[in-house]
């Protein structure tokens, strides 16, 4: 039993006890020592390690009735299985012998995966159709109605309305029956109204000489053919009896293809709207001499308008150059008929022609092949 009021002195380690162990040496403020004191706390000590002892010897034993005792079995080290014993004998080296090291391992990469291909390249859609290119006549007519213009005939078969029709036209003609054909349908002027058909020329489609006359007349006008009247019999004596030559060699045209109304003479705006026909002409059938017919058709071959317009007498009898072709204007059969001695003038343009064509004068009845 303790007694009252006694408390337990708290053991401290030796360092904490070494600590507080104080003397005069070390604490000047340190009473002196007392035998008597120190005597007292060494028996306090003592005796509460005494108590101590007692009481971790008394913890011990309680301890050790609560573990039970491990058997002989238990401490005995663990079977091995017999398979991994007899793996272990035959797989482990002797003790003596020393262990090798163990083989490098040979990592082996697993097989790279090929990337995925790429993808197939997308196929553009199919291209939308071309718009269908509508026939030239229908283009012209889509034209004319944007621009609000009338559209300009075609080529084919749509008539000529204008001098500018023509000449586009007649440039397109490649040859004399292409050419005749788009004469027939010319509406370039105000003949067009007024003519029985057209009058395009008589002859082969070459020829060393054309005749060329001012308009076609009423007998022309009928049947189509230039120079068939009086004034065409006349023009026939003159090619086969004068230059002994068939009139079947020898082309025959007009500057007009349409008769004017009573025979009257061309109008200068008849005449632009005729020509580019008979430039046209006059390049396919491509003849060495150009014989113009009468003051009119000698004038327009030659080029000669307004105030440079020359009287036959200024014309005749001599050999005009002109695009590289000789011309050799003279009388017009009509006139001859009326006035039959300017006939000896107008043989003597004809023997003119006839030389440049390298022929001589035909005796009375002879005629050349």
């Amino acid at each position: 039993m303790r007694p009252s009021g006694y408390h337990e002195p708290r053991l401290r380690s030796a360092p904490q006890r070494a600590s507080r162990v104080t003397s005069p040496e070390t604490d000047p403020t340190a009473p002196a020592d007392d035998p008597q004191a120190e005597l007292a706390a060494l028996v306090a000590a003592t005796l509460a390690h005494q108590r101590r002892r007692r009481a971790l010897g008394a913890r011990a034993e309680r301890s050790a009735v609560s573990v039970e005792p491990l058997s002989a079995a238990a401490l005995a080290p663990a079977s091995v299985p017999a398979v991994a014993r007899s793996a272990a004998s035959t797989t482990a080296p002797p003790a003596s012998a020393p262990i090798a090291p163990p083989a490098p391992r040979t990592i082996t990469p697993p097989p790279r995966t090929p990337p995925p291909a790429p993808p197939a390249p997308r196929t553009p859609p199919p291209a939308p159709p071309a718009p269908r290119t509508p026939p030239p006549r229908l283009q012209v007519a889509a034209s004319a109605a944007a621009t609000g213009t009338p559209p300009a005939p075609a080529s084919g078969d749509a008539p000529a309305r204008s001098p500018e029709d023509v000449r586009r036209i007649a440039a397109a003609c490649g040859d004399l029956a292409s050419l005749r054909a788009a004469v027939s349908r010319c509406e370039a002027c105000a003949l067009a109204r007024t003519r029985t058909q057209t009058v395009f020329a008589d002859g082969p489609e070459r020829a060393q000489v054309l005749f060329i006359g001012e308009a076609p007349g009423e007998n022309e006008d009928r049947q189509g053919i230039p120079f068939v009247g009086e004034a065409g019999k006349l023009l026939t004596d003159i090619i086969e009896k004068g230059m002994g030559m068939p009139r079947s060699q020898v082309a025959i045209a007009n500057v007009l293809k349409c008769r004017p109304p009573e025979n009257r003479d061309p109008s200068p705006e008849e005449t632009r709207a005729c020509t580019p026909w008979l430039d046209r002409q006059v390049e396919l059938v491509n003849p060495k001499v150009l014989i113009p017919l009468g003051k009119h058709a000698s004038n327009h071959v030659l080029g000669l308008a307004g105030p440079e317009l020359r009287s036959m007498g200024s014309l005749r009898e001599r050999v005009h150059e002109r695009g590289g072709r000789s011309i050799v204007p003279t009388f017009h059969p009509s006139y001859l008929l009326r006035t039959p001695e300017a006939k000896k003038d107008c043989w003597k343009d004809i023997q003119l022609a006839m030389g440049l064509l390298g022929l001589s004068p035909q005796r009375r009845g002879e005629t050349r092949g």
